[in-house]
């Protein structure tokens, strides 16, 4: 089966689970059953358009193009499309990375390009053409410091580095090398501050921007947080190649399960 006809047969699946059954006159624009399936893609992601009236599928293809489909009542129609982009994509986000109230599509790609566009007109807003990268490893957007806006924080030519989200200067590099297929932005211990977790086993806080863990392994091929053992501080799951789970609890600074 080709990517094409797999995720063909995922929105297929979507549209049923969101439709529930209703006339498609009377169908609200709600997209949980989409997101219940597409949730376990890393470059598959629902997302809400018209202020929310409507909803469609971002998804990138093996060929490093991006395609929006818009849900609608006769079907799927493709709303959007980036096939510039030159290379794989790495990860992307919707997110209102200026703080301003509109909503913008930040994409990067294993080759060291970043790119932002606007989600009302798709217009494309900005590429870090001035800092330019052989390749980006892993990369998060959350805000990490005091002001309003988000910061873009990524792994490129193996050096951690954050961008303010609203200027989209270089506020930070780090002084080492780092490497890590995935990274996240989570808060896992006491302290109010999020951290950077990174899944090659290395923990940095986000203030100081210090190492506060270096596992002596890796968290996982793939990870995500949750409270697994229920003492109201989130852990760490990771999942690897070989399926196998592992869970690490950051405060008491061991792997439980």
């Amino acid at each position: 089966m080709s990517f094409r006809t797999f995720v063909a047969a995922c929105l297929a699946g979507a549209a049923l689970l969101a439709a529930g059954g209703a006339r498609a006159e009377d169908r609200p624009a709600d997209f949980s059953g989409a997101e219940m399936i597409f949730c376990r893609f890393p470059l598959a992601q629902v997302v809400a358009l018209d202020g929310g009236d409507a909803w469609g599928v971002m998804y990138a293809d093996t060929y490093g193009k991006l395609h929006l489909l818009r849900a609608t009542d006769r079907g799927w129609k493709l709303e959007w499309e980036i096939t510039n982009l030159g290379a794989k994509v790495r990860r992307f986000f919707f997110c209102d990375l200026e703080a301003d109230g509109t909503m913008e599509f930040v994409v990067a790609t294993v080759s060291g390009r970043i790119l932002t566009y606007s989600m009302e007109t798709y217009a494309s807003l900005w590429e870090n053409l001035e800092d330019r990268y052989q390749s980006i490893d892993a990369i998060d957007v959350a805000n990490v410091d005091s002001d309003p806006q988000l910061e873009i924080v990524f792994i490129a030519d193996n050096r951690l580095q954050i961008y303010d989200g609203a200027t989209k200067s270089r506020q930070w590099v780090s002084s080492r090398d780092f490497s890590a297929g995935e990274l996240l932005i989570e808060n896992v211990d006491r302290d109010p501050q999020l951290e950077i977790i990174l899944n090659s086993g290395i923990i940095l806080d986000s203030r100081f921007l210090n190492v506060e863990v270096e596992w002596d392994k890796p968290f996982g091929d793939r990870i995500a947080v949750a409270d697994m053992n229920g003492d109201g501080f989130p852990d760490i799951v990771g999942e690897f190649a070989d399926y196998s789970i592992r869970v690490f609890d950051v405060y008491s600074r061991r792997e439980v399960w």
